[in-house]
């Protein structure tokens, strides 16, 4: 029996609690950008996006600085690889070059890491705040997931079932996630 996933968790977790855990990630970068929330504001975005209700000014700050995170992690992968995010999630670092040694291995290794987190979690964040433009992100982090469940792909599920209004329990969830997504492009 192979041991529990922890990312399972997350499929059961109250929304709110992930929408704060996403929020509390980009706290140091929010407050880089003049945006800086005290943890009963950030409680209370989590509540309003939990039911589908973002109004607050500091939801929609918090949903703008996370699409200029999320493109400048794109321009980033771009301009440092030469690969967009879905090229970035299906490279392995043993074939990225750009270094020789170990520490190199190590600077490379955490810019590429590290702007796929930025795309990967600030999409949830933006889909989770009512913004469609993460979809496209969290369904190609669910396709390079393949199944296993990692953690992002717990996020984006969770953000992308959401947004759906589909049970992250359902058999079918991504088929259903497709079809809503099918009917919104319409």
């Amino acid at each position: 029996m192979p041991p529990p996933n922890p990312a399972e968790k997350l499929l059961e977790a109250p929304l709110a609690d992930l929408i704060v855990l996403l929020l509390k990630q980009f706290k140091r970068l929010l407050d880089e950008r003049g945006l800086r929330l005290t943890t009963p504001e950030l409680e209370e975005i989590g509540q309003q996006a939990s039911v589908g209700v973002v109004v607050s000014d500091h939801a929609q700050q918090v949903r703008q600085i996370t699409a200029t995170l999320v493109a400048e992690s794109e321009a980033e992968l771009q301009s440092r690889f030469g690969f967009t995010f879905s090229e970035s999630l299906a490279t392995d670092m043993q074939t990225v070059g750009g270094w020789e040694t170990t520490a190199e291995f190590i600077e490379v290794a955490n810019v590429k890491s590290n702007a796929e987190l930025r795309i990967s979690a600030g999409s949830a964040l933006r889909v989770f705040l009512g913004d469609p433009e993460g979809v496209l992100h969290l369904l190609t982090v669910i396709d390079h997931d393949s199944g296993a469940m990692d953690v992002d792909a717990a996020f984006a599920r969770r953000a992308l079932c959401h947004a759906a209004e589909v049970s992250p329990s359902a058999n079918d969830w991504l088929k259903q996630v497709h079809q809503w997504w099918d009917d919104q492009q319409v």
